[in-house]
């Protein structure tokens, strides 16, 4: 099942929808139609509201949509601040705990860092404290008048949007690491340390954020918050576990290029592409691998890719008269030799591959696959 789609694009960056998305939508729409709560001088909800049912859930579906699209711009002014950087944003995503801008890396330079996780929540503060001053003077909400249906519906929209945007820029503050405010305290400590204990320190106290948040969600579980918070509690915990080892992984692997640990030519193995798969099984015993390239000799052009999860494809007492060249993937995935290792590994997470042919000038130079990465990571950081 697709979990994502994407429903456009801002300045090239591609926005998508999750599916979980939608759950928290129909959330919000029918909170807002049916609740009548007031905080401070705001009422959160059309509940109070003598109108049609159907009015209440439309309005409550106009001030989902709205409130929604500023979780969108907060993500999107991250990404904008991020690209004046040189970062390259992959897409912004909304789902169920709000939205989510994939950056391909984000600058290590505290300062940038420090810029592009205060921009999302310096423009929820600005929204929220600018509609809250629209509220107040042209508030307040007087259901019991006759005549101010359509005045209070507007106000109750401005006052909603007000409220949780100051919600949602305060929140995100929070020291608790992978959030806005976590990035921040780990930009501060990297002014002063290295970026790998700075990581760690910012997730030690994420972590510690998100396991008093975990107990207090427990404790109110029975409560309207407290399965949010057990929730958010479990995400920043496991977003700050792997954050850090992305980041220990991108600083460990700094420097090295993919030459440095690919096998080269004529070293790599392959296969030629009419070979049988039960020949191929008899190779991979003997050799240990689990993929080869393709090729009809070792300086031909590289034909494609096979693997031993496309063997397992095809039913055992086939293999004797199926040929490589018919289960092989033809679409070759490949890598410069001077590509970042880091680069690397990111491309076989994205395309979820063991291994990438390594190409220079239209020629096979080498391979590299995720165990030489995992090899190389684990001799640079025990002695790095």
């Amino acid at each position: 099942m697709k979990w994502s789609y994407q429903i456009g694009s801002i300045r090239g960056i591609p926005i998508k929808l999750h599916v979980t998305f939608i759950l928290i939508l129909l959330l919000f729409i029918q909170v807002f139609a049916i609740s009548d709560l007031k905080i401070w001088d705001i009422t959160i909800g059309f509940g109070g509201m003598n109108i049609p049912a159907w009015h209440k859930y439309l309005l409550g579906a106009i001030t989902s949509v709205l409130f929604f699209s500023t979780i969108l711009f907060h993500e999107l002014t991250h990404s904008f601040v991020a690209q004046s950087y040189g970062a390259n944003i992959r897409s912004i995503t909304l789902f169920v705990f709000g939205g989510v801008a994939q950056m391909e890396e984000i600058p290590r330079e505290p300062r940038m860092e420090a810029k592009i996780s205060a921009a999302g929540p310096a423009l929820s503060l600005s929204i929220g404290i600018l509609t809250y001053l629209i509220h107040y003077f042209l508030g307040p909400v007087s259901l019991a008048e006759v005549g101010t249906t359509f005045k209070d519906a507007a106000l109750i929209v401005v006052g909603i949007i007000a409220f949780y945007n100051i919600l949602l820029g305060l929140f995100n503050l929070i020291p608790a690491f992978p959030m806005d405010g976590g990035r921040i305290l780990r930009a501060l400590f990297a002014m002063r340390m290295p970026y790998i204990d700075a990581t760690r320190k910012a997730v030690a106290v994420g972590k510690s954020f998100a396991f008093a948040m975990g107990i207090f969600g427990l404790l109110t579980l029975t409560m309207g918050p407290g399965l949010w918070l057990l929730l958010i509690a479990l995400f920043i915990y496991f977003g700050a576990s792997e954050e850090e080892k992305a980041t220990v992984i991108s600083v460990t692997l700094e420097g090295v290029k993919v030459r440095d640990v690919m096998t080269g030519v004529p070293d790599v193995i392959y296969v030629p592409p009419d070979w049988t798969l039960e020949e191929l099984i008899d190779a991979m015993f003997k050799t240990k691998h689990m993929g080869y390239p393709v090729q009809e000799s070792q300086t031909s052009p590289v034909l494609g890719v096979i693997t031993f999860a496309d063997v397992q494809r095809i039913h055992a007492p086939e293999r004797a008269s199926t040929r490589v060249k018919d289960v092989m993937k033809r679409e070759i995935i490949s890598i410069g030799p001077d590509a970042d290792a880091f680069d690397a590994l990111k491309l076989m997470s994205a395309k979820n591959l063991g291994r990438l042919i390594i190409m220079d000038g239209g020629q096979m130079v080498g391979i590299v696959s995720r165990t030489d990465l995992m090899r190389a990571i684990q001799f640079r950081g025990a002695y790095k």
